[in-house]
């Protein structure tokens, strides 16, 4: 059909507009709620259907195709692989996945750093794949699909795999571990995302760009993504990156602590549960809750804000989840879903692990949007702790 060219600006702008309609369409039906004015209500109900059509459509215009980033990368793998003496197949799958055409802007350079680690690192010379027993030919595989509010996009290769020993030898030089400290391979894998952290034995011409993984992490985090590494010695190594589908206007889930509202993206929610006494488990002094059989760290997000005004009777608890993990935060109150209209944090406290930006409510009050990544994070952590002090008593 016909089309027209639009600059990206007036997208921008327009996305602008959109989110400022939804904040007075939620002060409006804030007013409404109070009001016994039954022709108020009903104009707000509309103005809300209208409103989230609207949101809908916009951010429809502004979805791109990712396979116009993956076509940029098959000439990449092509001259790399030729300057590195490497025969490799490009495989990409997934491209008429659509994305914010903003994250597709910000997304090129952690994937061509990803996919030039699978080139340069990951995939083998042709005598020690055929030593191996594999193919000459190797394979880098990039691919995209819609999980529910989110968009996985991974990266795989079918080369030799992440070095564990190698990685446990540099972060023990760099202290980041102790020489008897008992930790998985999974655990081992997140040091690649600390600053200066290489296990590169020598700088080729396309490695050490100045760009290391943990840029890569902080560009995905900023995008309010996930960055997760999965490797088989000998069989190759997947790196899965999870992000929202658009940094603009999202469903959430209002919940209150003490006296402060809370936005918890609601992509992330997986279920809601009461907290009773019987249903928490205490190990070594830390919290988990019993879901059909399975142990779900939770943290009570009053201890971790520090809340002092008096607690609910009943809290509750959200179960959220990032990629396979999942934490429960426990809350004083559930107070509903609502359109959240995304601002970013000021620089101040920009660098506050916990929150990754910030919304207007209907009442003109701000509520922080909770960064369920780093929170997932800080449960593997508790489980971490749990497993490792296991593994300590064992030996």
């Amino acid at each position: 059909g016909f089309s027209l060219r639009v600059p990206a600006e007036r997208l921008d702008e327009l996305m602008d507009r959109v989110g400022e309609l939804v904040i007075a369409q939620s002060r409006l039906a804030q007013i409404a709620g109070a009001s016994n004015d039954l022709n108020l209500k009903a104009v707000a109900e509309e103005l809300d259907r209208l409103s989230s059509g609207l949101r809908n459509t916009t951010m429809g215009i502004r979805m791109v195709p990712i396979g116009t980033l993956f076509s940029r990368f098959r000439r990449l793998v092509h001259d790399l692989s030729h300057d590195l003496g490497k025969e490799i197949d490009f495989v990409t799958t997934g491209e008429e996945t659509e994305l914010d055409k903003t994250m597709i802007e910000r997304l090129a350079d952690p994937l061509v750093h990803l996919i030039r680690n699978s080139v340069d690192h990951g995939v083998e010379a042709a005598e020690r794949r055929a030593a191996a027993g594999k193919p000459a030919k190797g394979q880098v595989r990039l691919s995209a699909s819609h999980t529910g509010a989110e968009v996985a996009i991974t990266i795989t290769d079918d080369g030799a795999g992440l070095d564990a020993v190698r990685i446990r030898a540099k972060a023990e030089q760099a202290g980041l571990i102790g020489p008897e400290q008992k930790i998985s391979d999974q655990d081992l894998y997140q040091f690649i995302f600390h600053p200066g952290f290489s296990t590169a034995q020598e700088i080729t011409a396309v490695s050490g760009r100045g760009v290391g993984m943990d840029v890569v992490k902080r560009t995905i985090e900023g995008l309010r993504g996930t960055i997760e590494l999965a490797s088989t010695p000998g069989r190759g190594t997947v790196a899965t990156l999870r992000l929202p589908l658009t940094l603009a206007i999202i469903e959430s889930m209002l919940v209150q602590v003490g006296n402060g509202r809370y936005a918890i993206p609601l992509s992330a929610v997986e279920e809601c549960v009461e907290l009773p006494a019987a249903s928490e488990t205490t190990a070594q002094g830390r919290n988990f809750l019993n879901i059909r059989g399975r142990l779900v760290p939770f943290m009570r997000l009053r201890e971790l804000f520090r809340v002092r005004a008096e607690a609910a009777p009943h809290p509750k608890v959200v179960i959220v989840s990032a990629g396979e993990d999942r934490v429960g935060l426990v809350v004083d109150q559930i107070i509903g879903n609502s359109q959240t209209v995304i601002k970013s944090l000021s620089k101040l406290h920009a660098d506050v692990e916990t929150f990754s930006g910030a919304t207007i409510l209907g009442d003109g009050a701000v509520a922080l949007i909770l960064d369920v990544g780093a929170l997932v994070g800080f449960g593997r952590n508790f489980e971490r702790q749990i497993r490792d002090e296991r593994l300590g008593r064992v030996a």
